[in-house]
Order: structure tokens, then sequence, then C-alpha cells
């Protein structure tokens, strides 16, 4: 009770000043607390009390009624004092003292809640209004009559048909009523037409409740315009990421170049369809595999892998990849590092183009240059060899003159020599004629000789004056012509000089080739549009390092002395001109095939020579 009623003494407007401890002791509960407090006076003794100038009241806690006699003796009779029978009225008096400290206090916070409340609604960047049950307004914030566009008298009172027009805010009031209907916290999003503009936003409704009744509702509206802008844009820079994303996916996919991607390690994650087309592999067959599987030498693409895992990027501009058909294909090769979110490699992209056929034309590009450069030289050759071929078939001339004027005094076995060997003299004046005109074609086109002929014929005449030759080889000729052959237009020397040309180095080949009998077979037959002549020899082969390169001028593949690398160049560019062609193939060691094409119908006019078109 002495704690109670000290602490609670500025309230009940007292004093305590005096306590009487009749307890033996000096170190009671009481008298330690009335220490603490400072009380003026602290004592055993009654009597004490008579040194205090004024006492309002005594409160007795113990029923002992000798007690009140000695307080009635030493202080005047009309000093109220409280005994035992009173306590509960003082324990009550401390209770309502309490209550209503409790309710000043609540007081107190309600009235700074409802404060910062008022602050939060009128500076909340948010509109907040109140309504009604019957969804009238009756409270709007200045962020709500600003957003409106108008005064607060004009709004207060009124429902939204009001405000918008033509049913503007339906969806609105169909939450609000929800609201009221299950006294929950709703939410909801739309527009509501605002000055003249749609206007997006987001709703939070929450019901006004008061003593179990419904008195209305609080709304909170947030102005969504800007956001909803941003993520209109931000889905259309989705959408036309997504487009870009499948494009170039499309253009990577149906790329004719070799596209494909790889993790860290080397394995293969992707493979596009200009890779399966070059190199013949589908999808499933290399992905998961290592990624230099595909290189022809693939401790190259390992240095190359490294340098771009290293450097983020590495180039090789001539690198060969092997197809599935163990082919090779000479490609460039581009590699770069894509890194991952943390930093760290993720994949690489390689990207191949197949430079197989630029480097093809290259080549042909060189060897026409080349080819260009020996016309040039030939053209000199030619004028040069035709100025005493002149002379030779004038004196063979003067000789036939002589021996038909003269002659009769010769033997007539002497006389017949001399006149086969003038013979022989001028066919073979007019054949190396021949050979020089051809030589002049490096420069100039020729005017081909275009007549009506027989292949069958041609070769034979072709033997013929390889006859000596073939005699002392000791090779045995195998004819096999079809006898149903149409006869062709073509230029027969041209072609005279391609079939030597083939059937000297098919000599050549076969002496090459001791311990075994020479046999070469020429074999004729018709195919579609073409005649086909094949000439193949059982002599010591091509290596087939020079089978792609035997065509290329000055490539020769017999020793030094004995061959220029003309013959073939000259070959084959013969029959380009007339529209045909010409292939090979071998066996190194046991036997070669050359196979000549000649078309039934020529072009209309011979094609030019790939060295006069540069």
């Amino acid at each position: 009770m002495l704690a109670g009623l000290a602490n609670r003494s500025r309230l009940l407007r007292l004093k305590i000043v005096a306590v009487i401890d009749l307890g033996p002791g000096t170190d009671s509960p009481a008298r330690q607390h009335a220490l603490n407090i400072g009380i003026s006076l602290i004592s055993s003794h009654v009597t004490d009390l008579s040194s205090l100038e004024r006492l309002d009241l005594i409160v007795l806690t113990a029923e002992m009624p000798e007690i009140v006699t000695q307080v009635r003796d030493a202080l005047p009779g009309d000093l109220p004092i409280m005994g035992p029978n009173s306590h509960d009225v003082i324990h009550g008096l401390i209770r309502l003292v309490d209550i209503n400290r409790s309710l000043r206090s609540d007081s107190r916070r309600l009235k700074e809640t409802r404060l910062r409340l008022n602050q939060f609604i009128e500076t909340a960047p948010l509109a907040i209004y109140v309504k009604d049950v019957d969804l009238r307004y009756r409270k709007m914030n200045k962020h709500a009559l600003n957003m409106l566009g108008i005064r607060e008298e004009l709004a207060l009172g009124k429902r939204d048909r009001a405000l918008f027009p033509e049913g503007g805010a339906r969806w609105l009031q169909k939450i609000e009523q929800e609201t009221l209907r299950t006294r929950q916290t709703l939410h909801g999003s739309g527009v509501l037409p605002i000055q003249g503009q749609e206007m997006h936003v987001h709703v939070t409704l929450f019901p006004l409740i008061e003593n179990g009744l419904i008195e209305g509702l609080y709304g909170l509206v947030e102005d969504t315009t800007e956001l909803y802008e941003s993520e209109r844009k931000l889905h259309r820079v989705d959408e036309q990421l997504s487009e870009t994303q499948k494009y170039l996916r499309e253009v990577l996919e149906n790329s004719r170049d070799i596209i494909f991607l790889t993790d860290p390690e080397g394995n293969l994650l992707s493979f596009n369809s200009g890779a399966e087309t070059v190199l013949g592999y589908s999808r499933d067959e290399v992905v998961g595999t290592p990624a230099h599987r595909l290189c022809a030498t693939p401790g190259a693409f390992g240095h190359l892998f490294a340098e771009a895992l290293r450097d983020g990027h590495a180039m090789s501009y001539e690198s060969e990849f092997r197809t599935k058909d163990l082919e090779n294909v000479i490609v460039n090769i581009s590699l770069t590092l894509i890194d991952g979110p943390d930093g760290k490699p993720l994949e690489l992209v390689c990207i191949c183009r197949d430079i197989t056929t630029r480097l093809r034309l290259k080549q042909d590009l060189i060897r026409s240059e080349r080819l260009a450069a020996v016309g040039q030289m030939a053209s000199g050759v030619a004028h040069e060899i035709n100025n005493p071929l002149a002379v030779i078939d004038t004196i063979a001339g003067l000789v036939e003159e002589m021996l038909a004027d003269e002659g009769k005094v010769l033997p007539s076995e002497t006389r017949g020599i001399l006149t086969r060997a003038m013979d022989r003299l001028h066919h073979q004046v007019r054949r190396v004629t021949t050979i020089t005109h051809s030589m002049l074609g490096f420069v100039r086109t020729p005017e081909a000789g275009m007549v009506k002929m027989n292949v069958g014929e041609l070769l034979d005449e072709c033997l013929n004056l390889l006859g000596t030759e073939i005699r002392r080889s000791r090779t045995e000729v195998r004819r096999i012509f079809a006898l149903d052959l149409p006869s062709f237009v073509s230029d027969p020397m041209l072609l005279e000089q391609v079939f030597v040309n083939l059937i000297k180095n098919a000599v050549d080949a076969v002496a090459e080739a001791p311990g075994r009998k020479g046999v070469i077979e020429i074999l004729t037959t018709l195919d579609d549009n073409h005649i086909r002549i094949s000439i193949e020899d059982n002599g010591v082969g091509i290596p087939k390092a020079d089978q792609e390169k035997i065509f290329n001028l000055f490539h020769t593949t017999k020793p030094a002395g004995k061959g220029t690398g003309l013959g073939l160049s000259i070959v084959h560019d013969i029959l380009h001109r007339l529209g045909g062609n010409v292939r090979v193939a071998s066996e190194p060691g046991h036997w070669t095939r050359f196979v000549v094409e000649i078309p039934l119908v020529p072009p209309e006019t011979p094609l030019p020579d790939p060295s006069v078109s540069i």
C-alpha cells in the first residue's frame, strides 16, 4: 500500500510525510521503502507524530484499538483516521488512478496516431478517399483532388457517376461493393477516365468498421500509367528481341557456313545445317562429341581452341576439316569466347567458311596467268618455228619437182623411197604447223577447223604417227572400238594433238615399269550425247598426291629432262575449248586410265581458253 500510494502521490495530490512501524527491528520492508522514497519521519513511536506541524489523514494498517487511542491522544481530535476496514477503498482508489492514467495514455497515443494518419493522408503520393455505405465521397486528400482537377466541396456527398461520366468507374464500384459485402481488404486494377485521358490505376480497398458496424470504406488509388507504359514498352522490346533472336537463329541455322557451339571443354553443343551439308555429319551424330574430331589435324584445332579461351578470340585462315567421307575441306575458322554472368567461360562460337572452291579458283587463276605467260612465249616460238618449216616444205617441193623431171634416171626403188619420204616430210611439216598453231591459241582464239569426222579413224592415225615409238617399246595396243559410233563434228587437228599426248604418256608409263609386258587399251563408247574414249595403260601409275595436280601447268611426274608439264595442261585446255573434258584415275604402281569425253554436237563457237579470258 505504501508503494502504491507513493507511486501515485502526484495524481492523488497527497504527500506521505511519516511512517510509524510498531514492529520490532529497524530493517522491515516498510522502513526500507520509506528510506528509499525520502519520507521525512520514520519512527516506531506514535508520539513522534506530534512533532509534525500539519497532518490531514492517518491510515492504520493493523487492527489494534490501543493504537487508535494513542493517536487520538497525540494528535488533535478532529484528524480523520482510516482503519483496516477502509483498505479496499484505498486499493480501489489506486486502481482508479491506474485506469485513469492508462486512459490518458491511450487518448494521447490515439491523438498522435490520428495526427500522423491525417498527415499521411494529406501528404501521401496516393489518391486516398473515404466513402460511406452508399458509396458517396466523405473525404478526399489533396493528391486525389489534384488528380481529378476539382475542389473538395464539389466531390463530397457525390457518387462516381458525377466524377466519371459514361460509367468509366463501374469496375471500381463493383470492387467497392464487394469490399462492403465481404468486409475484406480487396485489390484491383483498371482504367479511369481522368481529365480527358485514360489513367491506369491500382486500388486497395478496406472496410471502415466501428463497433462492429460497417461505416464505409477507405480507398487508396495508385497511378500506374507510367508503369503500364513502361511494361508495354518492355513487352514490345521483348517481342522485338524474341523476333531478333528467332531471325538470328534462322540465319545461323540456314547459313551455308559451318557454325557450331562448344562448351569450354570443347564438346559440341550445336551443329547448324550448313555444317551438316559441308561435312556430311548429322546433328545427332556429333553433338556431345569433341569438336576436334572434325579436323584433319586435331592438334592444330586444340591450339586454336586454347588461344580462344585465353584471349577471347582466335582465327585461322586456312585449316582443314575432314568430312564424313574422309575428304578434306579447307576452311577459315573464327572462334569467339562467350562468358557467363559470373565472368567464367560459358561457350565458344565457331564460324567456319568453306574456301575450298575459292582456293581452287585461285589456283586456276594462277594457272591461267601462267598459261597466258607461256602463250606469249609460245607465240614467239611458233613464229620462229614456222619460218624454217616453210623453208623445209619448199625444199621438199623442189625435191618432188626434180623427182618428177629427172627421177627416171634413178632406180625405181630409190625413186619410190624418195617419193614416200617427201610425202611423210610434207605430212610432218603440216603436223608441226598444226602444233604451232595450237600454241598460238594461248594468246588468241584460233579458228577451229570443224569438220565431220570418225573417232576410230583419228585414233588409228595417231597410233600410226607413234608407230615407231610403240614398236621400240614393244608395247601391245588393244583397240576396242565400238562399231556403231556416229560421226561427229570437231577439230581433228586439235583432237589429234590430244590423243597423241595421251598415248605418248601411256607409252612412257609402261616403259618405266620393267619386268612386265606393256599393254595400252583404247576403248571407245557412246554415252548419251558424248563419245567417250578411254586410254588405259599398265604402267607405273600416278601417285595419289599428284592425281589432282597433273593438269596444272608445269606439273609433271616424269624425271627431270623428260617432261615439261605442258602436255596435259594443253590437253585440258583443248578439250575445254571443244566443249569436252578429261578425267584421270590411277592405281600407283599398277595402271592409269584417262577418259576423254567429246560432245556429238559441238558448241556454236569454241569456248575460250581460260588463259585468254584473264
